[in-house]
């Protein structure tokens, strides 16, 4: 039998089997194509995700560009006022420079200068764009410091009473809430978004303080706009059957929606805003339950639909939502068609490499599965002891016999591989250990260093928020540590840096984070510890360096920034490192050896 293999003519494994399957391919790649260029590249356009990304950037687009004006705005009086301090003698200039700057902008409802002595003036329009409707209004022109409404005159600025507008006696714009939350906030601010008085729709505004060269307040300034004008692009925006878009605050407030319902509603004068989970549409109540970023899938009443939540990033740290809503009808009835297609053309190629498998099986099938059974068997014996001729193919022949060389040379080599690797092993773990200690920990100090910050910095955060955990971060700087050097050395400079180390190492529990993030800065996290207890081992960090200086010609102090948080969800980590990080420079720049919360 032997002998008869032996004489047995060998076939070629190429063309044995690359021949007819590449016969197999090209038929299969050709009916694909055929089929590809006819139906694929007009279902792929309508698949459902691509579809709400389409509308998801048109809104995000249409909102980013409608805010923006407010932000321009504010800023450019802001520096107008700041660094010409004298417009403010002449308020009927600034009314009339308000009026025009709103004239570009039909949906701009106010935009205004209230003084630091309570004067006002403002720009306002019908925020139903109106343009008959636009005037100047003020409260310095008659007394008791009446708001009233004056028509805009191109020379003058300001020219007749308009008697038809309400007035308001002693009005002090110093008690508005965006004049308040502007002076509370040092800062760039947004208002709440609530209906207009007397108008039905929803504004939103932004204000800043205006202080002049040496830091006296002189005003604020802001800007306001009608909402109504999102909710109308919203609901101008052709969509499938039975599918929704809403753009909407981060606690679920609605700002604008597809379809045409009231977004807010009064009860005994108080207005009260319409949320997803308040909606009367079951769609919008089950939106709310998920109103987080990314793709999600919702059945409501038995119909089931894709749901996709994109936020919006407007400046000064707020956030709005964009929601869209198709149901699965839509897209899984454009690929039906097409899913059938493509399973009969790969059923039709699998069938027929099924076919030719079985054709070339009884050539090379029993021979590789003996080949198999004797690698499979885990023993050098079975493949040294493999029939020889094994195949007349000669592929097959061939790795037959060079498996059993390799089996005869394996022998040799595995009586003495096991205690080599097992040497290796332990060798390299005990380098990766030195490695990975080294590459986490600051040579000076024995602290963190950045990367080892890094590292454990996302599990203490991640730890907060699974447990409900108070999560703190703290950002310290050495005061002047710069003079240090400079005048007594590194050396004395290194000792400075390593005593303020085992300082703060001291003074917080062996389990909280203490790292030097660069430099002269040093960062600590705590997780489960009242704010109270942190500001108090702050204040003991600074005694200890008074009583304990680390050389007698050095008075350490420390500037800190900390941000404190109740609850942790919904914050990065590099979100709270920038924050911390300006908070540090406001210590810093406000005199230094101070703690800035």
């Amino acid at each position: 039998m032997r002998q008869g293999w032996g004489r047995m003519k060998q076939i070629s494994l190429w063309g044995l089997i690359v021949i007819p399957f590449a016969l197999l391919a090209t038929l299969g790649g050709v009916t694909v194509y055929l089929f590809s260029t006819v139906t694929i590249s007009n279902v792929s356009d309508n698949v459902g995700t691509h579809y709400m990304q389409e509308i998801e950037m048109r809104v995000y687009d249409r909102v980013v560009e409608f805010m923006e004006p407010l932000d321009t705005i504010v800023q450019i009086n802001r520096n107008a006022f700041s660094h010409h301090p004298e417009l403010l003698e002449d308020l009927d200039f600034v009314g009339g420079r308000l009026y025009e700057q709103a004239v570009p902008y039909p949906y701009m409802t106010f935009i205004s200068l209230a003084t630091s002595d309570g004067r006002y003036v403002n720009s306002t329009r019908d925020p139903f764009g109106n343009l008959d409707d636009h005037h100047l209004a003020n409260n310095y022109m008659s007394e008791p410091r009446t708001l009233r409404a004056y028509e805009y005159d191109p020379v003058h600025y300001l020219g007749g009473h308009i008697t038809s507008e309400p007035e308001y006696p002693n009005y002090d714009p110093r008690k508005r809430p965006f004049y308040q939350d502007a002076l509370k906030q040092q800062g760039m601010t947004w208002s709440r978004i609530n209906p207009y008085y007397g108008y039905k729709s929803l504004g939103v505004g932004l204000s800043t303080p205006v202080y002049d060269a040496k830091g006296t307040l002189l005003g604020v300034t802001a800007t306001s706009v009608a909402l109504v004008s999102l909710d109308k692009y919203l609901q101008s925006i052709e969509l499938v059957d039975n599918s929704y878009v809403f753009l909407t605050e981060q606690n679920g407030n609605l700002i604008a929606t597809s379809n045409n319902e009231q977004l807010y509603s009064k009860t005994n004068g108080t207005a009260e805003r319409t949320s997803l989970s308040s909606h009367s549409n079951n769609i919008f109540q089950s939106a709310g339950q998920q109103l987080t970023e990314g793709s999600h899938h919702l059945e409501v009443d038995g119909e089931r639909f894709l749901y996709n939540v994109r936020p919006i990033e407007l400046p000064y740290g707020e956030t709005w939502y964009v929601g869209v809503l198709i149901p699965e009808s839509y897209y899984k009835n454009i690929l039906h068609e097409y899913s059938q297609a493509v399973i009969f053309i790969v059923l039709v190629i699998f069938v027929s490499i099924a076919l030719a498998g079985s054709l070339i099986a009884r050539f090379i099938g029993q021979p590789i599965l003996q080949l198999n059974d004797a690698v499979n068997s885990n023993s050098l014996e079975r493949i040294r002891t493999i029939p020889q001729p094994l195949s007349p193919v000669r592929e097959v022949q061939t790795l037959a016999k060079g498996l059993q060389n390799m089996a005869f040379k394996l022998s040799d080599i595995m009586q003495n591989l096991e205690q080599k690797v097992a040497q290796r092993t332990s060798h390299l773990k005990d380098e990766n250990d030195i490695l990975h200690e080294q590459s986490t920990t600051d040579e000076l100090t024995a602290l963190y260093n950045r990367r080892g910050f890094n590292l454990v910095s996302e599990q203490a955060l991640f730890y907060a928020k699974q447990n409900q955990q108070p999560f703190c971060i703290v950002l310290c700087d050495i005061d002047h540590f710069k003079l240090v050097n400079d005048t007594l050395g590194h050396t004395v400079g290194d000792q400075v840096l390593v005593n303020v180390a085992h300082v703060l190492k001291q003074h917080f529990r062996g389990h909280d984070i203490v790292a030097r993030y660069g430099g002269e800065e040093f960062m600590m996290i705590t997780v489960g510890m009242n704010q109270q207890d942190v500001i108090a081992r702050l204040h003991q960090v600074r005694q200890t360096l008074i009583d304990q200086p680390a050389h007698p010609e050095v008075v350490l102090t420390l500037s800190y920034g900390v941000t404190y948080l109740n609850d942790a969800h919904g914050i990065t980590l590099d979100e709270l490192i920038h924050g911390v990080d300006g908070k540090l420079y406001q210590a810093k720049n406000t005199g230094r050896d101070k703690i800035v919360e």
